[in-house]
């Protein structure tokens, strides 16, 4: 079996690095290991080097644009060189690019699309009116060119893949929730004690839509602790003397250094940095949109502490969450969400997904 995976990461020219561009780079190696023939054509950013770097077969080939013809007209060439049984797609600029592609030649092979957010909650949080008409336009888009080309979708969560059986009418889809990263450690849960400054994280791109703009304030409001910013991104963050950014980091390794992760999403269709922390047994504080609420479900009470946005509830939260549940229970927890969200146990639901479509 031979799969095709496409993703320009972010669209329109726009690099980022965040959590679905993590998982390509650690699911698409892991296909090549089983016998899985595989093709990457992605970005040639974090993605491609991480790709390249794993020895899979890679193709530099992105987006410059909104609609850029010259990328369909690459991709649609890529597909008749390459052969492949299924197109993976992932994030929406992949997505709109490759049904164009596949929408004259080669329709009969399989097309699986993979969105990694709800663009109805991208729209609806929207701060202003001329980001939710740009919101709704590619909503509209990408809802026309289903009808164009129909495919199989892959939802990470039960909340994205409602939202696009119910507020888009799509059918056919699947449910693939994110994994934890290949070769996760065990479970370690840190055990606060009072002869040092407990350490609160946020792990993840630097953004509005992602809360970091929340950060400073909550930190001004708990002088006690140290906040570290793990991630990059375009949002400026203000000065704190107990906030550090510390940039791009090993997830796990970061994770092992705080007390407490606060995931502050104003959009979520699932939340890994919040599922990668409650499954070393870091307790995460986090606003419960979308995807968080189901992800979070198992940890609520020792793991998980849901707030809303305001810089006061968070601090709230923080001080909960490091002061409830013993390191026994942590650990308990801790190991549910590692045997729920194995990676291996991901591979194989993808690759049955493939099979059926063949």
């Amino acid at each position: 079996m031979k799969v095709l995976f496409v993703c320009t990461t972010g669209g329109s020219g726009r690099r980022q690095f965040g959590g679905a561009e993590r998982i390509l780079t650690e699911i698409i190696p892991a296909h090549a290991r089983t016998n899985v023939d595989v093709v990457a054509a992605t970005s040639d950013d974090e993605v491609g080097a991480s790709l390249r770097d794993a020895g899979v077969p890679w193709v530099d080939l992105s987006a410059a644009s909104r609609i850029d013809l010259t990328y369909v007209r690459e991709l649609r060439r890529l597909v008749n060189e390459v052969k492949p049984d299924v197109v993976c797609a992932h994030l929406l600029s992949a997505a709109m690019h490759s049904r164009a592609a596949l929408t004259i030649e080669r329709r009969r092979t399989p097309l699986v699309v993979t969105m990694h957010t709800s663009l109805w909650q991208f729209r609806d949080t929207a701060p202003s009116l001329k980001r939710k008409v740009a919101i709704q336009s590619n909503i509209s888009l990408d809802l026309a060119m289903r009808r164009l080309r129909p495919h199989a979708t892959v939802a990470v969560s039960e909340f994205e893949a409602e939202e696009l059986r119910n507020r888009g009418r799509v059918s056919n889809v699947h449910l693939i929730p994110n994994p934890l990263p290949d070769s996760w450690p065990s479970p370690q849960p840190r055990d606060s004690t009072p002869s040092r400054r407990l350490v609160v994280g946020y792990l993840g791109r630097v953004e509005p839509e992602k809360g970091a703009d929340l950060m400073p304030e909550v930190a001004a409001l708990m002088p006690e602790f140290d906040f570290k910013i793990a991630g990059n991104g375009a949002l400026p963050i203000a000065d704190q003397p107990n906030l550090e950014l510390v940039g791009r980091v090993n997830a796990a390794e970061f994770l092992r250094q705080v007390d407490c992760l606060v995931v502050p999403s104003r959009v979520e269709a699932f939340g890994l940095s919040a599922l990668e922390a409650m499954s070393l047994g870091v307790p995460v504080v986090h606003s419960g949109v979308g995807g968080l609420a189901e992800v979070t479900r198992e940890g609520t009470g020792t793991l998980a502490f849901r707030t809303d946005l305001a810089p006061a509830s968070i601090a709230v939260g923080i001080r909960e969450a490091v002061t409830t549940a013993p390191p026994e229970r942590r650990r308990a927890v801790a190991e549910w969400y590692a045997k729920e969200y194995a990676f291996d146990r991901c591979v194989e639901r993808w690759q049955s997904l493939y099979r059926s479509l063949l």
